[in-house]
């Protein structure tokens, strides 16, 4: 195979991939058809059905004989309304949960930091830092950091596949009580996207959250990036009747 031709079938499936990326893009959602997709992209036919070979064999598409390609995508929904661990919802999915210990040190907090753990800057405070697995597979880097007093309980007993919220309330005594949290677009370092997966799309979810106790105290701020091709949050909205009519 020539390079030049390599190279568009490539190009050609990294656009699609990031077109399945898309918000709103579901699970079985039809693909153009080949010849839509060979003035799309300008190319030949043979090019486009080796774009779509490799995308089928990766997983991200399925075909069906006379009907076309179809997206195979099915994402982990998480809702947004509870607070739970990354362990209690891949369990209510019934999948088997995992996390890798890529890292537990203590550090020195910069102004960021401390103002999330509301502490004092250049306080030391420990940095756990997990890859997230869902049935063996990849799904988010996880940077949890926390006060010393408690970090240093956590990095005492936790190992891998260990709920860090299991080990909150039975090594710390701490009950926790809500949190908050916000996502937006992220991207990903090489050291990552390795970690995630070659075939990981180019942009994930990045969340930050602030978890708090019973007594509203910090115990926890969390920065997650999750795969934008396997997880997708979900919120529930309620209109209030003095405002939803005049929206």
């Amino acid at each position: 195979m020539s390079t030049k031709k390599k190279n568009k079938s490539t190009n050609v499936k990294e656009s699609l991939i990031d077109i399945i990326n898309q918000p709103g893009v579901c699970n079985g959602d039809p693909l153009p058809s080949e010849r839509e997709l060979c003035d799309q992209f300008n190319v030949s036919r043979t090019t486009i059905r080796r774009a779509l070979s490799d995308l089928e064999a990766k997983g991200w598409i399925y075909r069906i004989k006379g009907k076309g390609a179809f997206v195979n995508i099915n994402k982990l929904p998480q809702h947004l309304s509870l607070l739970s661990s990354f362990s209690e919802d891949m369990r209510k999915r019934h999948m088997k949960p995992g996390s890798i210990i890529l890292a537990i040190s203590p550090i020195i907090a910069n102004a960021n930091y401390s103002k999330k753990l509301q502490i004092k800057e250049n306080e030391t405070i420990y940095l756990l830092r997990r890859l997230r697995l869902a049935e063996g597979k990849p799904m988010a880097i996880e940077n949890c950091y926390m006060r010393y007093d408690i970090g240093s309980i956590i990095a005492d007993t936790i190992a891998n596949d260990m709920s860090l919220y299991r080990l909150f309330k039975e090594k710390c005594g701490i009950t926790l009580k809500s949190a908050r949290q916000t996502i937006e677009v992220g991207t990903l370092t090489n050291w990552e996207r390795k970690l995630l997966g070659e075939n990981c799309p180019t942009t994930v979810l990045f969340t930050k959250r602030q978890t708090f106790d019973t007594n509203d105290t910090v115990i926890e701020y969390v920065e997650s990036k999750y795969r934008s091709d396997r997880y997708l949050f979900q919120i529930k909205l309620s209109a209030e009747s003095n405002n939803c009519e005049e929206k």
